[in-house]
């Protein structure tokens, strides 16, 4: 049977957004090729595991592994997958180095309906969409005998305080036009002001910039709770800095902030 490999990062809340998109689409394509998901999360943090767990079955996974130092390079030897999904993020490329066959293409995924038999067998994934399963079934997990020997993120210890919880803001240029600031006021967002960027240590940043400038580097530092999602507009391209992000938004700004009114999304501004 041919398998599917999908690396999920642990977040505050849940998975990263990246990883549920990746899940999604490997069971579009598991499901016209006949393919196993097989989610990939590395470490053994006991009953924490539930939330990996939780994600990884509503999105799509037949199988989760929670593996060792080795991270996923031992399951691509043994099962040979079409194709392994990690997030554009930091960590999801540092564990793409380890596999055969690269190097890592990114795919910007901002719609579910791509053209995915073009894939490369490595394929990292931005984030630029919800994920649109949301299966009711829950998997067992299996653990690699050597899961007990990563380190695990500190945050892993706080886990009963309320990551994600805080305010929605905003930072863009001076030009963005009057509508834009009102429909982001609508949605209960303020605006950030540049001395408070430093200290993102909770609730959502929308961060508006040209496509060439990208992320400021100080948004890495934020807190493990703290999410930012990005609106690099219409013409944008990949850049470096995209793997800060937890959602790159396409299209105009107009456009991108109106979509977030749907009620699919508030559980994600919230």
């Amino acid at each position: 049977m041919a398998h599917i490999l999908v690396y999920a990062q642990r977040t505050p809340q849940g998975i990263h957004p990246a990883s549920a998109a990746a899940l999604c689409l490997a069971r579009d394509i598991a499901s016209d090729r006949g393919a196993t998901i097989t989610a990939v999360c590395p470490g053994d943090s006991g009953r924490a595991d539930q939330f990996v767990i939780g994600a990884v079955s509503r999105y799509g996974a037949d199988l989760l592994t929670f593996c060792g130092p080795a991270g996923m390079r031992p399951l691509q030897e043994r099962l040979r997958p079409l194709v392994c999904f990690v997030p554009h993020t930091e960590e999801g490329l540092l564990a793409a180095e380890t596999l055969a066959g690269g190097p890592t293409e990114t795919t910007w995924l901002h719609d579910p309906a791509i053209e995915w038999d073009n894939l490369a067998a490595v394929t990292s994934i931005a984030a630029g969409t919800l994920p649109w399963y949301e299966l009711p079934t829950i998997i067992d997990a299996e653990y690699e005998n050597e899961a007990s020997l990563v380190d695990l993120p500190a945050w892993l210890a706080r886990l009963d305080a309320q990551f994600g919880r805080g305010p929605l803001r905003y930072f863009a240029p001076h030009d963005l036009d009057a509508s834009t600031r009102a429909s982001l006021a609508s949605l209960g967002a303020r605006v950030a002001p540049a001395e408070s960027l430093e200290k993102h240590d909770s609730g959502t940043l929308l961060w508006f910039s040209d496509a060439s400038s990208g992320l400021p580097e100080l948004l890495r530092n934020r807190g493990p709770g703290a999410r930012v999602m990005y609106f690099p507009g219409a013409e944008a391209q990949l850049h470096p800095s995209w793997t800060a992000a937890d959602w790159i938004v396409p299209g105009e700004w107009p456009d991108a902030v109106k979509q977030l009114h749907s009620d699919l999304w508030k559980p994600a501004l919230a």
